[in-house]
């Protein structure tokens, strides 16, 4: 199962462009970034982006996963946002 965190590192994963710079801007570990990708993709059955490339490079699957994180994540911010608003009294 894709979680919003996944979707979050994908995009973090585009805009460094490698796992080390990632993994910092996540402030995690880039072998637990590594780890989390490999089980992920374990789970899917398909690779997300090819860990030798430089700059990285997304699979065709990675590319898709990632206009959804790109759809997704910032309808979630704003359902969450509108969650938090204080509720209007009738």
């Amino acid at each position: 199962m894709i979680e919003v965190k996944h979707l979050k590192t994908l995009q973090a994963l585009r805009n460094c462009g490698s796992l080390a710079a990632a993994a910092a801007t996540l402030h995690q570990t880039q072998s637990a970034l590594s780890h989390q990708f490999s089980d992920l993709e374990q789970r899917l059955g398909f690779r997300l982006f090819v860990r030798k490339s430089q700059p990285l490079r997304f699979t065709p699957q990675g590319e898709i996963l990632l206009q959804l994180a790109n759809q997704v994540l910032p309808q979630i911010s704003q359902a969450l946002q509108a969650c938090n608003e204080p509720q209007q009294t009738r």
